[in-house]
Order: C-alpha cells, then structure tokens, then sequence
C-alpha cells in the first residue's frame, strides 16, 4: 500500500497534462503569427541599407524601420542573401579590428552590405 499514495500524485499530474499542452500550443501559435516572413521584411530591408555606407547586418537591424521592429537578426541576414543575389544589393568581406583582439594582433572578418542605385534611379538622378 505504499505506492498508492505515489500514484495518486502522479495521475493528479497527469490529468492536467492535456491542458497545460494545449495552452502550450496556443502561446506558440500566437507567437508565430507575430513574427514577420522575410518577403513582408524585404520593403523595410531595402530602406535601411544605405547606398554611401558598408554597413553589417547587426547595423543595419538597428537602423530605421528595423529598429523598432520585433525581429531575429537571423530574419534580415536572409532578407540580404535574398536582395544580393537578385541585385539590389551587394555584399563583400571587410577587415576591422574589434575591442579586445587588438592586443594579440587578430583581425576579424565581417560581412557588409551597401545598397545599389538601380538603372531607372541613375538615369533619373
């Protein structure tokens, strides 16, 4: 009789499962649906780059309209990969020097990313 007082507890547990699961459920389907696909970003991309600067990604998400938008930084950098192989943007590889490397001589290498004035904005401007 000293395992029935357990197995009380534990079916007490068990019972409550399929609701905590289903509320589990729900807050991550809303949560979902907050968060923007990277064809509703690519607008709001394309206004923060610059096209003077070479800017990183991590920049660029802190610029207007990124920067008071909710979203992952991973989100834009794909936006990015997206705008550079269609051509709105180009990409390259920078050296810079960051806090704390400069000690031991190492350099880091960076992505950038600058925005290019298409044929209709040139021949416009």
């Amino acid at each position: 009789m000293v395992g029935v007082g357990s197995d009380d507890a534990f079916l007490s547990l068990v019972r409550w499962a399929p609701i905590f699961f289903a509320v589990v459920g729900v807050l991550v389907v809303i949560w979902h649906s907050r968060q923007r696909l990277p064809d509703e970003l690519r607008p709001d991309v394309l206004a923060a780059l610059s096209e003077t600067e070479a800017l990183s990604p991590a920049s660029i998400r802190r610029r207007p309209p990124l920067d008071y938008q909710d979203v992952d930084l991973r989100t834009p950098e794909t936006v990015l990969e997206h705008l550079c192989s269609t051509g709105p943007a180009v990409r390259w590889f920078e050296v810079v020097d960051r806090p704390g490397n400069s000690a031991n001589g190492a350099a880091v290498r960076q992505v950038v990313y600058r925005r290019i004035k298409s044929v209709a904005e040139t021949a416009a401007g």
